[in-house]
Order: C-alpha cells, then structure tokens, then sequence
C-alpha cells in the first residue's frame, strides 16, 4: 500500500469517527431538550391553586419519635466544641489547629494537641499544649483560643507521640520571680 493510499484510509476513518461523535453529542442534546419539555409540561398540568393550610392542633398527636428521657439540652454558655478552632499566639499568629484533648480518667482535660506549622498539612507536627496554658475567652467572640506562648516556645517543644510511656505536655513559662530588695 502506498502512503498516499495510506493517508486517505486514515483520513476517512476520522471522518467516521467524527460522525459517530457527532452523531452521540446530537442524540445527548436531544434526550436533555426532550426531559426539559417533559418537566415543563408537568408542572403546567399541576393545579394553581395552594393547597389549604392546615393548623396544628395541641390535641393532634405528634408525628415522630418522642424525646429520650436521657437527653438535656446544653446552653451554649455551658459548653463550646474546640475541635478544629485555630490557636493564636501573643501577638495573633496562627499557631495550629486543636486536634485532639487529652482527658484523665475523671474525665478533665490536661492538654489539647495542636496541629502545629507546616503548610497545607505538609511538615506540621502535633504539640500537646497545657490546657491551663490556653485561653478560652475569646472562643465564642473570635471563635480562636489564645496562647501566651509564641512560635519558637512551641517550635522547641516534643512532638506528641501519644504512648503507653505518656507524652510532652508544653506549659506555660514559670512567672518571673518578684525582685529581691537588698535593702532589708
């Protein structure tokens, strides 16, 4: 076989492919155009006129399960999640993310983990911070918790391995020592 000829029985067959593409995008265009008249012809066969509204009465029963008798509602003033809040430092950096919380067997918390630097998850590393070290008052008006440690206080820090030999827990620094007066 020649090239020429070659050539024009590869020409040919892209032309019928091109008319079975073809002929497939039509026939998709025509199915949607045939659905949308449908919808449309539905909804003008639907009656105009709203139905009656119905009052519920208090002597109706209720339709669903009733409460659980173990069930209390929370007010928000007693309690707010701090899974995923970001955590400031002292001159408003992004520190992390809590990540988890760290309980003792009574149930009170000892430290949350913090999801620590990186960028987009990529060389970030989890700090287990003092939970007495956190300050939670600007949760609910900033939705971040605060800390009075800055970036390379945490950037020195352990990771948190969490183990049966415990884990690191990042405190807050001492406070200074008053001056001593050597008059006296």
């Amino acid at each position: 076989m020649s090239t020429s000829a070659a050539i024009s029985r590869l020409a040919a067959l892209v032309r019928g492919r091109r008319a079975v593409v073809g002929a497939f995008a039509a026939l998709v265009l025509v199915a949607a155009c045939a659905g949308m008249f449908a919808a449309v012809a539905v909804a003008q066969d639907q009656p105009t006129t709203p139905a009656p509204a119905t009052v519920p009465k208090d002597d109706q029963p209720k339709t669903g399960p009733p409460p659980a008798e173990n069930v209390k509602p929370l007010p928000p003033s007693e309690g707010t999640s701090v899974m995923g809040k970001k955590v400031k430092g002292p001159n408003g950096e992004d520190l992390g993310l809590v990540v988890d919380v760290l309980v003792d067997p009574d149930g009170q918390p000892h430290a949350a983990v913090i999801d620590f630097g990186g960028f987009l998850g990529v060389g970030s590393r989890k700090i287990a911070i003092d939970w007495k070290a956190l300050d939670f008052t600007s949760l609910t008006r900033a939705n971040t918790i605060e800390l009075g440690l800055d970036r390379a206080q945490i950037a020195a820090a352990p990771e948190y391995k969490p183990g049966p030999s415990g884990a690191h827990v990042v405190t807050a620094p001492p406070a200074p020592a008053p001056p001593v007066d050597a008059h006296k």
